[in-house]
């Protein structure tokens, strides 16, 4: 097992995530939710054979970077409200 296989994740994410060009999907007019089902669809071994590796420590690291995601969203859409209602 490795110490940190948290780090080898977020290592392995952000490169194929990167070569997905998620910015190019959505300009051609995929959702989010679109983007994200095929790229769990064209890595689905390689999400298998990492998940084998992560342990409970690991398991709940990614937990915690999870939440903290989902706080930064909500901040940003909140963000976004604001700016929203300051040009009606």
């Amino acid at each position: 097992m490795e110490e940190n296989t948290a780090k080898y994740w977020f290592s392995w994410f952000y490169e194929k995530w990167e070569k997905n060009a998620p910015g190019e999907l959505i300009e051609k007019g995929l959702t989010p939710s679109q983007i994200a089902e095929r790229f769990v669809n064209e890595n689905h071994d390689s999400f298998i054979q990492l998940s084998k590796k992560i342990d409970e420590k690991n398991y709940d690291a990614l937990t915690e970077f999870m939440k903290l995601s989902e706080s930064e969203l909500h901040i940003l859409k909140y963000f976004l409200k604001l700016v929203k209602m300051k040009n009606l």
